[in-house]
């Protein structure tokens, strides 16, 4: 990519340049070529024929001359030192008008004395010599008996003279070359430094270096590759995030699978030793199982929902639906002396979801909330919706949780207090799947601990 982009730009400019040289010398040329075949005899001789129409006729010439020739122009001025058209000599003429002008008059004033020796010959004009030479000043005389003397400046091709030197214009396209090449150069690697940086630290997280970041210099950049390299931080550090809450989840699957079998290893070798009474061992392996069960099905479940990607559920109605998951909620509730107070809206709330999803989210976050809810007391669950979205929240009457450890609720297997749970185990992963199915569902879930004790969860998902 680096010869890539400099080789382009390189070539580029030098195509720029070889252009622009050859168009500059064409130009020039034409400019310097403009005026073959013009003399200045020429012209003074129309001058003079257009004066003896008047001096309008002659302003004319002067416009309509310098229309075909670009590079010409012709000022006329009166032994006063007058322009013809009222213009302002450009300075080089100026100064030169003002020390040969005079002269020039008085040249011309001589001429016709000699030419009209008598008071006879007062009416026949001075045969005053046509110029040879851009830079003689002719008189043109006008009907009417005035005069003006002829100032020509054709183009200047001084400043043009070096570019006929052949090494000049060889050391124009060398210079050219080289300034142009370094300055390609600078710019593709002011381009290419920053990729090949992203290049290693790409590698470096392909070969497991999940620490690998770029450097402050490169991500505050403010341009794309600055973009570029900031997203690549953030890539990395979302990748590192998620390897090793796979490691923790890992490690904690492995904590909570080792409890229940060691304890299915004592029933069983109780059970072998009590060959009269093997019943209760045998019930405390069902118990075992069915954790283990509970536990495997509760980590597949939260494996599936980790997929990012939004879910595209059926209408349905939501009042519905978390009436009937909370009836059965409450039914179990009532066996350990706790209540669930559902406020029903009244009307139906239709929403876009996956019913078993949602009733899923409902069923773990009640059953959450009444196992930190002391006997004999109650859960409420009110619903909310507007136009753009609609709200759960879910109060119960526990001991809450602390604040520094309600940004870590929702991670796999957490507890913030097993001892709270009044004796209910649970593995920490309720709350988990129920913050991932209001994610898939475009929602989230927040926590706050009530006032007067006890614990609120928000969900919010959109209409």
């Amino acid at each position: 990519m680096f010869r890539r982009i400099f080789l382009s730009f390189w070539a580029g400019l030098v195509l720029i340049l070889v252009i622009g040289v050859g168009v500059t010398l064409a130009v020039t040329s034409a400019r310097l070529h403009a005026l073959d075949g013009v003399s200045s005899a020429r012209l003074t001789q129309e001058a003079r024929a257009a004066g003896r129409d008047g001096t309008d006729a002659l302003q004319r010439w002067v416009r309509r001359t310098e229309a075909r020739y670009p590079t010409l122009r012709v000022f006329l001025v009166d032994p006063q030192g007058r322009e013809l058209l009222g213009r302002r000599l450009p300075v080089r003429l100026r100064d030169w008008a003002g020390l040969n002008l005079a002269q020039t008059v008085a040249q011309w004033q001589a001429l016709r004395t000699e030419a009209l020796p008598g008071a006879a010959s007062a009416h026949r004009r001075a045969p005053v010599p046509v110029p040879d030479s851009w830079w003689n000043v002719p008189a043109v005389e006008s009907a009417g008996g005035a005069v003006h003397f002829a100032l020509f400046l054709p183009f200047d091709s001084s400043a043009y003279e070096v570019l006929g030197v052949p090494y000049v214009l060889v050391l124009l396209f060398l210079c050219a070359v080289l300034v142009s090449g370094a300055i390609c150069w600078v710019v593709a690697r002011h381009i290419t430094r920053p990729l090949l940086a992203v290049q290693h630290g790409l590698r470096g997280l392909a070969g497991g270096a999940l620490d690998a970041r770029l450097g402050p210099a490169l991500a505050g950049r403010r341009d794309e590759l600055g973009a570029l390299a900031a997203d690549f931080n953030a890539t990395a550090q979302r990748l590192q995030e998620l390897v090793s809450a796979q490691e923790r989840l890992l490690r904690d699957v492995s904590h909570e699978l080792r409890s229940p079998l060691a304890r299915l290893r004592l029933a069983l070798e109780l059970a072998r030793r009590d060959r009269q009474g093997p019943a209760a061992q045998l019930d405390r392996i069902e118990r075992e199982c069915d954790r283990l069960e509970g536990l495997t099905g509760q980590v597949l479940r939260l494996a599936r929902l980790r997929d990012p990607q939004p879910v595209r559920g059926q209408p349905l109605d939501l009042a519905a639906l978390v009436g009937d998951t909370l009836a059965d909620v409450a039914y179990e509730a009532e066996a350990t002396g706790k209540a669930v107070a559902w406020q029903a809206p009244p009307a139906a709330v239709p929403l876009q979801g996956v019913a078993a999803e949602l009733s899923s989210m409902l069923e773990n976050v009640v059953r959450n909330a009444l196992r930190f809810t002391p006997p004999g007391g109650r859960v409420d669950v009110s619903l909310q919706a507007d136009a753009a979205q609609v709200r759960i929240a879910v109060r119960d009457r526990g001991p809450g949780i602390a604040p520094e450890l309600l940004g870590q609720v929702f991670t796999a297997f957490f507890q913030a207090d097993p001892a709270r749970a009044g004796g209910h185990a649970g593995a920490g992963l309720g709350l988990s799947i129920a913050q991932r199915v209001a994610q898939r569902h475009g929602g989230d879930i927040r926590l706050a601990n009530r006032p007067g004790g006890g614990l609120v969860v928000e969900i919010t998902l959109p209409r």
